[in-house]
């Protein structure tokens, strides 16, 4: 009997046992677990505020978010950083003015034409800017038509010149290179060719392509009137001297010495010449050939005012002035200076 007692008190604490060693291991994980959720718990905290501005984030950028999108192409590339130039209508254009904004101003000519509208990220142009403009081109300086009718006549008639000679207008002209021409010479006469262009209303120069070396002329239909220039030495030129025409007439430096020949449809220069000084006698004998033979000597600043060894290199606005009379059409080829004064109007 006390043997069973003892057994069963045995038992009842090996069960006593067993069961602390069980219920430790659940007492651990409870407290883990309950570890883990304070520190979830505490990092929440933390970290609360931040995700509440990175929630907050896209809410407050949302205006900022449509405003860039706004701006992007259908592409999806970002044009932020692009300024936009947008070719308007005319009448698109004066209905954009009655809706422009503190930040946008409109643009006018000197002829007070509306030509375009400019803001901080777009510029309306109108599409025909490039006529209205046309129309408003000045040369700079204004001029009575009497002082441009009495400089035209000053610089076309020289001692040799009793009756006026022009380049024809039948066909364009083009300009003619052979011998021993550079590559400056051809880029001088490519870019002399639009500035005559805008001075003449009757005859034209080619101004894309010059004519180089041999020419064949051989053919029925020649496309243009051509204008010779000769680069030569000393030894050709003096060759032409001695066999030279009537209409020829010969180029002398400062010094009087010959440095080329001219005429109505070709120019011969010496070699020997300094780049400046070939382009200054290119530019005055094909204006020699277009009929201006003569001198000023009250206009300083003229292409045509050698006083004294003077030498002005370009043409001034009073020179351009009586070009484009020249050539404008009223003026025809033949006519003396009596005709050319009674057709311009001044005193004879």
């Amino acid at each position: 009997m006390k043997w069973n007692v003892v057994l069963c008190i045995g038992l009842f604490v090996l069960v006593l046992f067993s069961a602390g060693c069980i219920s430790q291991p659940a007492e651990s994980t409870t407290t883990e677990t309950e570890q883990k959720n304070h520190d979830e718990k505490t990092v929440t905290e933390e970290e609360k505020p931040a995700l509440q501005n990175q929630d907050a984030s896209p809410k407050a950028t949302e205006k900022a978010t449509s405003d860039s999108n706004s701006v992007r192409s259908d592409k999806g590339v970002d044009d932020r950083y692009f300024y936009n130039i947008k070719i308007v209508a005319p009448s698109d254009l004066e209905q954009l003015k009655t809706e422009i904004t503190s930040d946008e101003y409109p643009i006018y000519n000197e002829n007070n034409d509306l030509i375009g509208i400019v803001s901080p990220r777009i510029l309306y142009l109108r599409g025909d800017l490039v006529d209205v403009q046309k129309g408003t081109e000045k040369t700079g300086k204004t001029f009575d038509k009497t002082d441009v009718a009495e400089h035209l006549v000053d610089i076309v008639f020289g001692n040799d010149n009793p009756k006026l000679t022009q380049f024809k207008s039948n066909k364009d002209y083009q300009f003619w290179m052979d011998a021993f021409y550079t590559a400056d010479d051809t880029k001088f006469l490519l870019e002399l060719a639009p500035v005559l262009n805008s001075l003449s209303d009757t005859t034209q120069f080619e101004d894309e392509e010059l004519a180089l070396g041999f020419l064949k002329t051989n053919y029925a239909d020649v496309p243009y009137n051509f204008y010779n220039i000769k680069i030569i030495p000393q030894k050709m030129l003096d060759d032409y001297k001695d066999d030279r025409k009537t209409n020829e007439r010969l180029i002398k430096d400062p010094e009087g010495k010959l440095i080329g020949m001219v005429a109505d449809d070709h120019l011969y220069l010496l070699d020997s010449l300094n780049t400046e000084d070939r382009h200054y006698y290119m530019l005055y004998g094909i204006l020699y050939s277009m009929g201006m033979h003569g001198t000023t000597y009250s206009e300083k600043d003229s292409f045509f005012y050698q006083v004294g060894g003077a030498r002005n290199t370009e043409l001034s606005d009073l020179d351009k002035e009586a070009i484009k009379l020249l050539y404008g059409g009223r003026i025809k080829s033949g006519a003396d200076m009596e005709e050319v004064k009674k057709t311009l109007g001044l005193k004879t």
